[in-house]
């Protein structure tokens, strides 16, 4: 097996986001939202695909380790942006999800970078794949809940598990961050202002 098949299928992951976005914000094709539904979920599990392959044969490497993270918040971003610009969320809580996930993922971009400098490469924590997993089930719920008709009886317990969801990937994005910015606090201690 090549040793490339799983930065290979990350690199699927992040091609298949520009599709999210046409498919999603366009009706030039019936039942275009489904489809970049579809395709999310399709990009969401190979994040599932490339790490399971990396580990069972002994493949991770630390462009992997670099990569994967990279695609996975350009899926989340994608999510979270089609959901600010279609008005799913109210906007309050839509600007709040996107604050924490961005200032989250900022503080942890910049500890990786630090740390790459020394020759260290972080890997995610567990709660971060937590973090990932929840986003990759709570955004395709709410970009769905964007396609139902209003006046579908279901919608508002539909809304509720969304917001639900959401609010679960918001708690562990940051616990994750807190975590994570805790466990590697060493990365921070030789750095000279």
């Amino acid at each position: 097996m090549s040793k490339h098949i799983p930065n290979i299928i990350t690199s699927v992951r992040i091609a298949l986001l520009p599709f999210v976005y046409l498919f999603y914000l366009t009706n030039f094709v019936p039942y275009s939202q489904y489809i970049a539904i579809a395709i999310f979920l399709v990009a969401a599990v190979t994040d599932f695909l490339d790490g399971k392959i990396a580990r069972k044969y002994n493949l991770v490497s630390n462009v992997g380790k670099m990569l994967d993270p990279i695609a996975d918040k350009m899926l989340s971003y994608t999510g979270l942006f089609l959901i600010i610009v279609t008005g799913i969320l109210p906007l309050w809580a839509a600007v709040i999800v996107y604050v924490i996930n961005l200032c989250r993922d900022f503080a942890i971009d910049c500890l990786r970078m630090i740390a790459a400098t020394k020759g260290t490469v972080l890997a995610a924590n567990i709660f971060g794949k937590i973090k990932t997993t929840v986003a990759f089930v709570a955004l395709p719920w709410l970009l769905l809940q964007g396609c139902l008709p209003t006046d579908w009886a279901g919608l508002l317990a539909f809304q509720i598990i969304g917001y639900v969801l959401i609010g679960l990937q918001t708690f562990f994005c940051l616990l994750s961050g807190m975590i994570y910015l805790i466990q590697n606090r060493q990365v921070l201690s030789d750095v000279k202002a």
